[in-house]
Protein backbone atom coordinates (compact mmCIF):
# COMPACT_ATOMS: atom_id res chain seq x y z
CA UNK A 1 0.00 0.00 0.00
CA UNK A 2 1.13 3.31 -0.83
CA UNK A 3 2.64 5.59 2.02
CA UNK A 4 0.64 9.01 1.75
CA UNK A 5 3.71 11.57 2.99
CA UNK A 6 1.49 14.96 3.34
CA UNK A 7 0.06 12.07 5.62
CA UNK A 8 2.91 12.14 8.02
CA UNK A 9 4.07 16.18 6.84
CA UNK A 10 0.09 16.91 8.99
CA UNK A 11 1.08 14.71 12.06
CA UNK A 12 4.15 16.10 12.13
CA UNK A 13 3.45 19.50 12.10
CA UNK A 14 0.08 19.02 14.58
CA UNK A 15 2.34 17.54 16.69
CA UNK A 16 4.54 20.39 16.41
CA UNK A 17 1.85 23.18 17.34
CA UNK A 18 1.28 21.15 20.39
CA UNK A 19 3.96 20.90 22.05
CA UNK A 20 5.02 24.38 20.88
CA UNK A 21 1.80 25.41 22.93
CA UNK A 22 2.39 23.67 26.15
CA UNK A 23 6.58 25.09 25.97
CA UNK A 24 4.95 28.67 25.80
CA UNK A 25 2.29 28.23 28.15
CA UNK A 26 3.99 27.03 30.68
CA UNK A 27 6.31 29.83 31.00
CA UNK A 28 3.36 32.07 31.80
CA UNK A 29 2.33 29.29 34.43
CA UNK A 30 5.83 29.61 35.58
CA UNK A 31 5.09 33.00 35.84
CA UNK A 32 8.14 33.78 33.43
CA UNK A 33 6.25 35.52 31.27
CA UNK A 34 3.06 37.41 31.17
CA UNK A 35 0.36 36.40 29.27
CA UNK A 36 -0.07 38.98 26.92
CA UNK A 37 3.51 38.34 25.77
CA UNK A 38 3.06 34.56 25.03
CA UNK A 39 -0.75 34.58 23.71
CA UNK A 40 0.08 36.19 20.41
CA UNK A 41 2.37 33.19 20.07
CA UNK A 42 -0.18 30.87 19.88
CA UNK A 43 -3.86 32.37 19.40
CA UNK A 44 -5.92 35.08 18.01
CA UNK A 45 -9.66 35.81 17.74
CA UNK A 46 -9.95 33.22 15.26
CA UNK A 47 -7.35 30.64 15.96
CA UNK A 48 -5.29 28.57 18.63
CA UNK A 49 -2.66 26.22 17.17
CA UNK A 50 -3.04 23.86 20.15
CA UNK A 51 -6.83 23.34 18.78
CA UNK A 52 -5.91 23.21 15.52
CA UNK A 53 -3.20 20.43 16.25
CA UNK A 54 -5.30 18.47 18.04
CA UNK A 55 -8.37 18.25 15.08
CA UNK A 56 -5.74 17.54 12.52
CA UNK A 57 -4.77 14.70 14.51
CA UNK A 58 -7.85 13.32 14.83
CA UNK A 59 -8.71 13.59 11.21
CA UNK A 60 -5.22 12.19 10.89
CA UNK A 61 -6.31 9.30 12.90
CA UNK A 62 -9.67 8.74 11.04
CA UNK A 63 -7.86 8.86 7.91
CA UNK A 64 -5.25 6.24 8.49
CA UNK A 65 -7.21 3.71 9.93
CA UNK A 66 -9.81 3.93 6.66
CA UNK A 67 -6.56 4.01 4.05
CA UNK A 68 -4.59 1.58 6.00
CA UNK A 69 -7.88 -1.00 6.72
CA UNK A 70 -9.50 -0.88 2.83
CA UNK A 71 -10.84 -3.63 1.94
CA UNK A 72 -9.53 -6.41 3.95
CA UNK A 73 -10.46 -5.61 7.85
CA UNK A 74 -10.23 -8.27 10.45
CA UNK A 75 -12.00 -6.61 13.52
CA UNK A 76 -10.18 -9.16 16.31
CA UNK A 77 -6.70 -7.93 14.70
CA UNK A 78 -7.68 -4.70 14.19
CA UNK A 79 -8.64 -4.18 18.11
CA UNK A 80 -5.18 -6.65 19.49
CA UNK A 81 -2.90 -4.61 17.10
CA UNK A 82 -4.61 -1.33 17.61
CA UNK A 83 -4.35 -1.33 21.54
CA UNK A 84 -0.69 -3.32 21.79
CA UNK A 85 0.89 -0.60 20.05
CA UNK A 86 -1.50 1.93 22.09
CA UNK A 87 -1.18 0.50 25.71
CA UNK A 88 2.03 -0.30 25.76
CA UNK A 89 3.92 2.47 25.53
CA UNK A 90 1.51 4.57 27.57
CA UNK A 91 1.71 1.71 30.76
CA UNK A 92 5.43 2.32 30.12
CA UNK A 93 5.29 6.24 30.21
CA UNK A 94 2.62 5.95 33.42
CA UNK A 95 4.97 3.58 35.59
CA UNK A 96 8.03 5.53 34.85
CA UNK A 97 6.61 8.95 35.73
CA UNK A 98 5.03 7.22 38.52
CA UNK A 99 8.29 6.20 40.30
CA UNK A 100 9.47 9.43 39.20
CA UNK A 101 6.63 11.15 41.40
CA UNK A 102 6.99 8.79 44.23
CA UNK A 103 10.47 9.13 44.57
CA UNK A 104 10.67 13.16 44.44
CA UNK A 105 7.48 13.40 46.46
CA UNK A 106 8.76 10.66 49.14
CA UNK A 107 4.65 9.17 48.46
CA UNK A 108 3.22 6.62 46.80
CA UNK A 109 -0.14 8.62 46.84
CA UNK A 110 -0.08 12.70 47.64
CA UNK A 111 0.26 13.32 43.71
CA UNK A 112 -3.68 12.06 43.37
CA UNK A 113 -6.56 13.41 44.79
CA UNK A 114 -7.84 12.08 47.81
CA UNK A 115 -11.31 11.47 47.18
CA UNK A 116 -10.16 8.76 44.37
CA UNK A 117 -11.05 5.40 44.99
CA UNK A 118 -8.93 2.38 44.78
CA UNK A 119 -11.53 0.54 41.84
CA UNK A 120 -10.97 3.81 39.93
CA UNK A 121 -7.26 2.33 38.48
CA UNK A 122 -9.12 0.83 36.32
CA UNK A 123 -9.53 4.04 33.80
CA UNK A 124 -5.76 4.23 34.21
CA UNK A 125 -5.54 0.30 33.15
CA UNK A 126 -7.39 1.51 29.72
CA UNK A 127 -5.91 4.81 29.10
CA UNK A 128 -8.65 6.73 29.63
CA UNK A 129 -8.03 8.54 33.39
CA UNK A 130 -7.00 11.63 31.68
CA UNK A 131 -10.27 12.36 29.51
CA UNK A 132 -12.36 10.51 32.72
CA UNK A 133 -11.06 13.05 34.63
CA UNK A 134 -12.38 16.14 32.20
CA UNK A 135 -16.20 14.34 33.53
CA UNK A 136 -15.30 15.77 36.65
CA UNK A 137 -14.17 12.27 37.84
CA UNK A 138 -11.44 12.08 40.63
CA UNK A 139 -8.96 9.49 39.01
CA UNK A 140 -5.21 8.09 38.97
CA UNK A 141 -4.22 10.35 36.20
CA UNK A 142 -0.54 11.58 35.57
CA UNK A 143 -1.74 13.57 32.74
CA UNK A 144 0.21 11.42 30.36
CA UNK A 145 -1.72 11.30 27.29
CA UNK A 146 -3.88 13.86 27.96
CA UNK A 147 -7.64 13.91 27.02
CA UNK A 148 -7.37 13.19 23.68
CA UNK A 149 -5.85 9.33 23.96
CA UNK A 150 -8.62 8.54 25.85
CA UNK A 151 -11.38 10.14 23.74
CA UNK A 152 -9.20 8.40 20.31
CA UNK A 153 -9.49 4.86 22.43
CA UNK A 154 -13.44 4.95 22.24
CA UNK A 155 -13.10 6.08 18.51
CA UNK A 156 -10.91 3.33 18.11
CA UNK A 157 -13.38 0.77 20.08
CA UNK A 158 -16.72 2.56 17.66
CA UNK A 159 -14.42 2.50 14.40
CA UNK A 160 -15.89 -1.09 12.95
CA UNK A 161 -18.97 0.65 13.45
CA UNK A 162 -18.00 4.25 11.97
CA UNK A 163 -16.71 1.88 9.01
CA UNK A 164 -19.17 0.01 8.48
CA UNK A 165 -21.88 2.66 8.16
CA UNK A 166 -19.44 4.63 5.99
CA UNK A 167 -19.41 2.08 3.58
CA UNK A 168 -22.93 1.42 3.25
CA UNK A 169 -23.29 4.95 2.40
CA UNK A 170 -20.42 7.81 2.41
CA UNK A 171 -22.67 10.38 1.22
CA UNK A 172 -25.54 9.56 3.54
CA UNK A 173 -22.67 8.99 6.92
CA UNK A 174 -21.52 12.48 6.41
CA UNK A 175 -24.41 14.38 6.38
CA UNK A 176 -26.26 12.41 9.50
CA UNK A 177 -22.63 13.04 11.50
CA UNK A 178 -22.59 16.94 9.91
CA UNK A 179 -25.93 17.33 11.51
CA UNK A 180 -25.09 15.56 14.56
CA UNK A 181 -22.59 18.08 14.88
CA UNK A 182 -24.00 21.34 14.14
CA UNK A 183 -26.83 19.98 16.43
CA UNK A 184 -24.70 19.62 19.70
CA UNK A 185 -22.66 22.50 18.28
CA UNK A 186 -25.08 25.13 18.57
CA UNK A 187 -27.38 23.50 21.28
CA UNK A 188 -24.73 22.01 23.42
CA UNK A 189 -26.15 20.17 26.28
CA UNK A 190 -22.72 19.05 28.37
CA UNK A 191 -20.75 20.32 31.18
CA UNK A 192 -17.70 19.28 30.05
CA UNK A 193 -15.66 21.93 27.70
CA UNK A 194 -16.62 21.76 23.99
CA UNK A 195 -13.32 21.10 22.65
CA UNK A 196 -12.50 17.97 24.77
CA UNK A 197 -16.22 16.10 24.10
CA UNK A 198 -16.07 13.12 22.51
CA UNK A 199 -19.00 13.83 19.78
CA UNK A 200 -17.58 16.84 18.49
CA UNK A 201 -13.95 15.47 18.29
CA UNK A 202 -15.29 12.68 16.64
CA UNK A 203 -16.70 14.64 13.85
CA UNK A 204 -13.07 15.15 12.93
CA UNK A 205 -12.13 11.69 13.10
CA UNK A 206 -15.58 11.02 10.79
CA UNK A 207 -14.29 13.44 8.47
CA UNK A 208 -10.68 11.85 8.20
CA UNK A 209 -12.40 8.29 7.52
CA UNK A 210 -13.78 9.94 4.70
CA UNK A 211 -10.80 11.38 3.41
CA UNK A 212 -8.79 8.25 3.84
CA UNK A 213 -11.62 6.11 2.32
CA UNK A 214 -13.00 7.88 -0.49
CA UNK A 215 -9.59 9.85 -2.23
CA UNK A 216 -6.47 11.32 -0.01
CA UNK A 217 -6.61 13.68 -3.30
CA UNK A 218 -8.10 16.72 -3.64
CA UNK A 219 -8.91 19.18 -7.08
CA UNK A 220 -6.48 21.74 -7.94
CA UNK A 221 -9.17 24.50 -7.79
CA UNK A 222 -9.66 23.66 -4.18
CA UNK A 223 -6.41 25.19 -3.36
CA UNK A 224 -7.74 28.97 -4.55
CA UNK A 225 -9.96 28.62 -1.50
CA UNK A 226 -7.74 26.69 0.90
CA UNK A 227 -4.48 28.75 1.29
CA UNK A 228 -6.00 32.05 1.41
CA UNK A 229 -8.46 30.61 4.16
CA UNK A 230 -5.54 29.39 6.40
CA UNK A 231 -3.74 32.76 6.08
CA UNK A 232 -6.59 34.23 7.30
CA UNK A 233 -7.06 32.26 10.00
CA UNK A 234 -3.31 32.98 11.53
CA UNK A 235 -3.50 36.68 10.15
CA UNK A 236 -7.11 38.11 10.56
CA UNK A 237 -7.29 41.39 11.99
CA UNK A 238 -11.02 40.66 12.99
CA UNK A 239 -13.12 38.17 14.37
CA UNK A 240 -15.56 35.98 12.42
CA UNK A 241 -18.46 36.04 14.28
CA UNK A 242 -19.22 32.21 14.12
CA UNK A 243 -18.62 29.58 16.93
CA UNK A 244 -14.68 28.79 18.18
CA UNK A 245 -14.92 25.56 17.54
CA UNK A 246 -16.72 25.42 13.92
CA UNK A 247 -13.47 27.87 13.29
CA UNK A 248 -11.06 25.21 14.36
CA UNK A 249 -13.14 22.88 11.90
CA UNK A 250 -12.90 24.90 9.00
CA UNK A 251 -9.36 25.90 9.52
CA UNK A 252 -8.41 22.40 10.02
CA UNK A 253 -9.96 21.22 6.96
CA UNK A 254 -8.20 23.85 5.22
CA UNK A 255 -4.83 22.77 6.36
CA UNK A 256 -5.51 19.45 5.61
CA UNK A 257 -6.28 20.60 1.81
CA UNK A 258 -3.64 22.91 1.52
CA UNK A 259 -0.65 20.24 2.92
CA UNK A 260 -2.13 17.91 0.85
CA UNK A 261 -0.82 19.54 -2.47
CA UNK A 262 2.74 19.16 -1.67
CA UNK A 263 2.62 15.56 -1.85
CA UNK A 264 4.25 15.61 -5.52
CA UNK A 265 7.24 17.09 -3.89
CA UNK A 266 6.94 14.86 -1.05
CA UNK A 267 6.91 11.80 -2.87
CA UNK A 268 10.09 13.02 -5.20
CA UNK A 269 12.40 13.49 -1.95
CA UNK A 270 13.69 10.93 0.24
CA UNK A 271 12.96 13.10 3.86
CA UNK A 272 14.69 10.85 6.85
CA UNK A 273 13.65 13.32 9.53
CA UNK A 274 10.40 13.48 8.15
CA UNK A 275 9.92 9.58 8.09
CA UNK A 276 11.81 9.55 11.78
CA UNK A 277 9.53 12.28 13.31
CA UNK A 278 6.80 10.35 12.13
CA UNK A 279 7.32 7.23 13.09
CA UNK A 280 8.26 8.15 16.75
CA UNK A 281 4.94 11.18 17.03
CA UNK A 282 2.93 8.66 19.64
CA UNK A 283 6.27 8.40 21.81
CA UNK A 284 6.77 12.17 21.33
CA UNK A 285 3.43 13.20 22.63
CA UNK A 286 3.66 10.66 25.57
CA UNK A 287 6.82 12.00 27.30
CA UNK A 288 6.42 15.73 25.89
CA UNK A 289 4.22 17.09 29.00
CA UNK A 290 6.51 15.47 31.70
CA UNK A 291 9.91 17.02 30.33
CA UNK A 292 8.40 20.24 29.56
CA UNK A 293 6.82 20.32 33.06
CA UNK A 294 9.61 19.04 34.72
CA UNK A 295 12.27 21.28 33.52
CA UNK A 296 10.77 24.69 32.82
CA UNK A 297 9.85 24.99 36.69
CA UNK A 298 13.11 23.59 37.74
CA UNK A 299 15.30 26.27 35.46
CA UNK A 300 13.55 29.09 36.95
CA UNK A 301 16.43 30.30 39.17
CA UNK A 302 18.78 29.88 35.83
CA UNK A 303 17.21 31.69 33.29
CA UNK A 304 18.70 34.89 32.42
CA UNK A 305 16.56 36.82 29.51
CA UNK A 306 15.17 35.62 26.03
CA UNK A 307 18.40 33.89 24.99
CA UNK A 308 18.52 31.57 28.14
CA UNK A 309 14.47 30.71 26.85
CA UNK A 310 15.59 29.97 24.41
CA UNK A 311 18.65 27.47 25.42
CA UNK A 312 15.53 25.97 28.01
CA UNK A 313 13.21 25.15 24.40
CA UNK A 314 16.52 23.56 22.94
CA UNK A 315 17.01 21.08 26.14
CA UNK A 316 13.60 20.33 26.05
CA UNK A 317 13.72 19.31 23.01
CA UNK A 318 16.57 17.59 23.55
CA UNK A 319 15.11 15.76 26.18
CA UNK A 320 12.01 15.19 24.77
CA UNK A 321 13.27 13.37 21.66
CA UNK A 322 15.89 11.14 23.84
CA UNK A 323 12.81 10.04 26.28
CA UNK A 324 11.22 9.14 22.61
CA UNK A 325 13.54 7.16 21.84
CA UNK A 326 13.92 4.82 24.80
CA UNK A 327 10.18 4.57 25.25
CA UNK A 328 9.71 3.49 21.21
CA UNK A 329 12.80 1.06 22.00
CA UNK A 330 11.43 -0.29 25.63
CA UNK A 331 7.72 -0.58 23.78
CA UNK A 332 9.32 -2.50 20.71
CA UNK A 333 10.65 -5.17 23.06
CA UNK A 334 7.55 -5.26 24.97
CA UNK A 335 5.40 -6.05 22.00
CA UNK A 336 7.78 -8.48 20.13
CA UNK A 337 8.05 -10.18 23.87
CA UNK A 338 3.75 -10.34 23.31
CA UNK A 339 3.79 -11.62 20.19
CA UNK A 340 6.02 -14.00 20.84
CA UNK A 341 4.27 -15.32 23.52
CA UNK A 342 1.03 -15.38 22.10
CA UNK A 343 2.68 -17.11 18.86
CA UNK A 344 4.14 -19.72 21.09
CA UNK A 345 0.31 -20.65 22.65
CA UNK A 346 -1.11 -20.62 19.74
CA UNK A 347 1.42 -23.84 18.44
CA UNK A 348 0.84 -25.25 21.74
Amino acid sequence: MKRIRYFDLLRCISFCFIIFYHMISQLYFSRLFPLDKVLPFYENDNMNIAMLGVAVFFILSGAGLAYSTGENFDIRRFYKKRFIRILIPFYITYISYFIYKAGTTGSFTSFFPPETSAWKIIFTFFGMDEWISQHGIHTFSLGIGEWFLGALIILYLLFPLLRFLMKKNPCLFFIGSTCIYLLLLFYYPFHTPVHVNLLIKGYDFVLGMLLGYTNHKFRPQWAFLSVPLVIFFFVSPFRLGIHYELKVEILAVAFCISISYLEPILQKKELKLLDLLSNYSYEIFLVHHIVIYVLTPASIPYLRGSWSVSILFAAELVFIAFFAFILKWLSGRCIAFLSRRSVNSNVK
